[in-house]
Parts: structure tokens; sequence; C-alpha cells
């Protein structure tokens, strides 16, 4: 066909998500820049080298004008975009003679699909058909290009497929009959520019005022879930517009929120490069994009990478000399910034990048005053803050109540306990900061804090909760702790996190899934597309959704165990503060362990000791109470251990 200049039409459909149908629902008018996205990101999954080879010829004919794409969506009167593919397998075949070729069926075009299945495929020749059966199919085939068909909506989509498929373009090979000669290299096929009808809120503005103004530099302080990403993509835009050529590199702690920001990317018309897997994948994409850049033949190149590619050698060694030679602007974009301040990570900060900025909704280290300082003196300080109050007041984050529950130690939890206190009290007598606590002090305070978040009795209270509510929870998260507890099915010792998906599958009937560093991406991708889907009841984790996952639609959440860090409860509550249909406001029981009576019989230091230890509890505590629609419940709930401790004003 190339060698000819043949056209090909072909009408495909996307698959879907219910995220992606509400999407499409929002933008019905233009729904274009919606479905490049989904498009984007599912072309971004293949690694199959055969579907890549296929992508190769693909991108060559539409290089040479050759391919046209449409899109069909399923559709109904009520409700408008709706989840199912349209799957039928058909096509014909046209020469310059008016013969033609349909067939009908398929051929699963896989190794299982060739040598082991049992495929059906039907062809039909025009100069044979006494059925018209070919007729009939050049007929069904234009009236659905056309738009006819009722139930679907068919949408102009080669442009787009076009960029999208630029990157799949191997030079050395294309298709027979096809040669750069006879095809126009694309010019500026990355575009990067906000999606049609997007409309920022005030304080988003505010936020890219107050970094523009600062020079280019600094950090958004904003609530999780207030938008940062969003905030952030505009503002590389308006970059974008002034600089070019430009590469934006936005820097993620996790992979799994690498492909959030791809997936936000795409719909600002940009296809990014994925470093966060194997460097064979990346790298040369990767080289080829600089050199793009510096040939004037794409003006934007976005990258996503992990903190963990971002600091190793060979991705450093790439952009180092580019950034040296001055020839093309850069924009660094940290999400959740203040992990670059490790000591690694802070090595790695390009200091030949002008442009900087920073998101988290808690720049501060915890317990690490020189890494918040470094973070803060690179990215130009904190420029802009919004805070959980303000967004919860204008309504982009959904209001909560919240229940303090405190639980007691076992005996044996409890002598275990006043041991380590006396210990500690020795250590940390005289200490005047933190600073001054010795490593084995923290290596007790680490034991310690271990045995208050896996506190067994934590599990009973649980149980007794979940017994005790009218209704079984829906769209919950559980946070463990990674500390080892008694079962409370079979009494043996386990991780927290094992006995309580069991607590809750056997004896409450609920279906939850772990959520861990041990489930992979894949694994990770069904466990969340079920949650979503309303299949699980809940997830349960330790710390992989603290950070970055979108879940608006959680509803009630179980702290098991969490540490004094504010960033860590800060983010958890956020998880569940995210707008949603049908959210009047988000549940968050809190179970804190209450430090056991010691009788006086291990002195002041000691004393003094729990009483430092319960403040920083309850400062946590008081964070979640001031903002609670029940905020005067919450409180008096605890105003007995308030009052032992002498902490009345702990707010």
């Amino acid at each position: 066909m190339a060698s000819r200049h043949g056209k090909m039409r072909l009408v495909v459909s996307p698959h879907l998500e219910p995220d992606d149908i509400a999407a499409l629902r929002r933008a019905q008018d233009n729904p274009s820049a919606v479905l490049r996205s989904i498009v984007a990101r599912g072309l971004d999954e293949i690694e199959d080298a055969l579907v890549r080879d296929r992508l190769n010829a693909l991108s060559w004919l539409a290089a040479a004008g050759m391919l046209e794409i449409k899109l069909a969506v399923r559709i109904d009167a009520e409700s408008g975009f709706r989840r199912g593919l349209f799957h039928v397998k058909t096509g014909v075949f046209s020469d310059t003679n008016g013969a033609h070729v349909a067939f009908t069926g398929s051929a699963n075009e896989t190794a299982g699909g060739l040598l082991e299945n049992f495929e059906h495929l039907e062809v039909f020749r025009s100069w044979t058909d006494p059925e018209a059966r070919v007729q009939a199919a050049i007929e069904d085939f234009e009236t659905l290009w056309q738009g006819k068909e009722p139930s679907l909506r068919v949408i102009e989509f080669s442009k787009a497929s076009a960029e999208l498929l630029e990157r799949y373009r191997d030079p050395n090979s294309p298709p027979l009959g096809l040669t750069l000669l006879t095809v126009r290299e694309p010019k500026a096929t990355q575009v990067f520019a906000p999606p049609p009808g997007l409309e920022l809120r005030s304080y988003q503005k505010n936020a890219i005022r107050a970094w523009s103004q600062a020079g280019g530099k600094g950090i958004l302080a904003m609530a999780t879930g207030a938008g940062k990403t969003l905030t952030a993509l505009v503002l590389a835009s308006k970059v974008a517009e002034r600089n070019h050529p430009l590469v934006i590199i936005i820097v993620c702690p996790f992979i799994n929120l690498c492909l959030q920001w791809t997936k936000e990317v795409a719909a600002f018309g940009a296809i990014p490069i994925g470093c966060f897997e194997a460097r064979a994948q990346w790298q040369r994409p990767l080289d080829e994009a600089y050199q793009r850049l510096s040939a004037g033949l794409d003006a934007v190149q976005v990258i996503v990478t992990t903190n963990a590619t971002f600091q190793g050698e060979t991705f450093q060694r790439t952009i180092a000399p580019r950034i040296a030679a001055g020839t093309i602007h850069h924009l660094l974009i940290a999400d959740e910034v203040h992990n670059l301040g490790a000591d690694r990570a802070r090595a790695a900060l390009p200091d030949g990048i002008a442009l900087r900025l920073g998101l988290s909704a808690t720049p501060e280290r915890h317990f690490d005053p020189e890494g918040t300082s470094a973070v803060l003196d690179y990215f130009g300080g904190i420029q802009f803050e919004y805070d959980l109050t303000q967004a919860i007041a204008e309504g982009r984050l959904s209001p909560y109540r919240y229940y303090p529950i405190p639980v007691e130690l076992t005996d044996e939890e409890t002598d275990e306990y006043l041991d380590l206190t006396a210990k500690l009290a020795k250590f940390i007598h005289g200490a005047d900061s933190d600073s001054e606590i010795n490593q084995s002090a923290m290596r007790l305070l680490v034991r310690r804090a271990r045995l208050l978040g896996a506190a067994a009795n934590k599990l009973n209270a649980l149980d007794t909760l979940l017994a005790e509510m009218d209704n079984p929870p829906k769209k919950a998260i559980f946070y463990c702790g990674d500390g080892r507890t008694t079962d409370q099915i079979n009494k043996e010792e386990t991780r927290q996190i094992q006995a309580v998906a069991r607590l809750l599958g056997e004896r409450h009937q609920l279906r939850v899934r772990n959520f861990t560093y041990r489930e992979g991406p894949a694994e990770r991708d069904d466990i969340l597309r079920d949650f979503r889907s309303g299949f699980l009841d809940g997830i349960v984790a330790i710390r992989c959704l603290d950070e970055g996952i979108d879940l608006p639609d959680l509803r009630i959440g179980f702290l098991l165990a969490s540490s004094t860090n504010p960033r860590q409860f800060i983010q958890r509550r956020g998880r569940l503060l995210r707008n949603a249909p049908d959210k009047p406001y988000a549940i968050i029981y809190d179970f804190m362990v209450v430090p056991p009576d010691m009788d006086g019989g291990h002195g002041d230091a000691a004393f003094n000791l729990e009483r430092r230890f319960l403040e920083r509890e309850l400062a946590r505590v008081g964070g979640f109470c001031t903002a609670a629609l029940n905020n005067e419940e919450a409180m008096g709930s605890l105003l007995d251990i308030r009052m032992k401790y002498n902490l009345l004003a702990f707010r």
C-alpha cells in the first residue's frame, strides 16, 4: 500500500475505565482532549515488541498522510458516553480497478493465538460474491465512518493519532515503499497547552502569580487534594509559551505518581518520556528527544521520572551536558518536594536549572532541619500556601468527622513499654532537645513506637467498632503499622496488616486487598480498579498510599498506626478529603494508645518523657480535631487523659 501511495481508514475503540467515562461525560461537547489522554495512557503501557513494530508502521503511514483514524465510543440516550467496546472486526480492501475484498472475524496474532487458539476468519471477493456480502460490508463501513450508527459516537482522531504515534516511528525501519524523502518530518509535534475549557480557581492563579513574581522559583505548599498537579501543569504551559526549546522534568517519589502525572500531561497535548523503569526503555527516547529539540523539530519535551532514576548516574549523565550547554531551557518540577531533602537527592539537584517548582502539602522534613533548609534554599522558599482549613471552607475539599479512639496496652505490652520507658528516661534525662538524643536512645524510641503502632487491643477496638456499625464500611482505607501483633482469628503472632486483613475478611465479610510494596505495579492497578468500581469494600495499606494516589471516592478511614510525623498524618487525612459525588463528608477513626499508669514508680524523668510523647500525639490529634465538623465532641472524648498529664491547652 505504501509504495502505491494508498490510504488506510481505521475506526477503533479505546479501552475505557470508569474514571474515563466520567471525564468524557463532563466533556460531552468536546471530548477530543480527554480521548487523547486516554489513548496516550494506553500507548504508554505498550511493551510488546511485535505491537511496537506495528505502531512503527502506522506512524510512518500517518506521517506520510496515508492514515486516517476515527474513534468509536459507545453511547446511550440517558447518560451519553458509556462503557463497552466497539468490538466489531471487519474490513474492506479496494484497488483502483474497483475490485474489493472484505473480511470479518479475527486471528489473534500472538504466539499463543497463532499456535494454540482456534480462530475464525471469513473472506469475500467482490468478483465472486453472489450474495453481495462485500457491498454490504462497504455500506456498513461508510455508515460507521460518517457517524450514522445511532449507538456509537464517532470522533475524528487523525491529527491527534499522528502526533501520538510519532514517538514510535523508527527512522531506520520504514515500511516498504516509504523513506524519509517521501515523509515530511513534522515540525514541533510536541505541543503543551491546557485542554480547551479548563479554568483554574482563583487560589491556583494566585499560586502561579506568586511563583512568577519570585523569579521562576518557589514551593507551592497546597493542601492534599487542592489541585497542585493541575496548577503546576498550567504554570509549565505558561513557561513553555516564552521559553523554547524547553524540557520539563517532573520528579516523583513513586512509580504510581509518575503514571498519574503521565496521564495528566497527555491531557495538555504532550507525550512525556517515562524514565521510571528499565534504562533500556527510556535512554534512547530521551537522547532522541534532546536531538529533536536541538534541531527545532520540537518546541517542548516533558520527562516524568522517579526520585531514584533522577538521582541515578545514567539520567544525570544524560541531562548534565545539555543543562550546562544552555541552549535548551529546563523547568524542574518536584512533586512531594520534601523527599529531595535527603543527602543523595540534594546532591543530584542541578545548579544549572534556573526554573524550579516544588510541590508539597508539607514541605518541612520531620526532625531534619538541615534537609528542610536545603530544599527551601534550592527551590526558592515557600512562595504560596493554601491550607486544609481554607480548602474545606471554599468547598475544594470534603469536610470530615473525626473520632479518636483511646486504646490501652495489654499487660504484657505494658511491662515491655515500662521497661523501654525507664531505659529511655536515663538516656534522655538532661538532653535539651531531640537533636541530643543518641543512637541508642533512638533505637529504643523505634522499638517503643513499633510496640505502640502494633498494640494488640487496636484490633479488639476495630472489631468492636465494626460490629457496632449500622452498616459495614464501604470505600474504606485501613492504615496499619509495619510491626507484628496477635491475630484475632487464630491467636498467632503475625504482621499487623495481615491480622487486620484477616479480621476484616473472615469475621466481618468485607472484601479488602492489601496495598504494600510487595504488590507489583500491575497488581496495584488491579486493586485500585476494583476499589474504584466498588468490587472491593476497602484497601489495607501501610505507607504506599500516603503520597499522591488519587482516590477521591474514599469515604472512611481507620488509622490503626500513625506516626507523629506531621507529613504522614496530613497526607493520610488528605487522601480521605477529596471531593466526590454524593460524599457529604468523610469519617476518620484514629486509634491512639493511652500510656499506662506508672503509679509514680519510675520517677519524674519517666513521667515527663511520657508527657512529651503524649504532647506530640495530642498535637497530631488536635490538628485533626480543629478542622473537624464534630470539633468539640472529638476534643471532649480526650478530656480525662489531657487532665491527667496537664495538657488541657494542647492545641
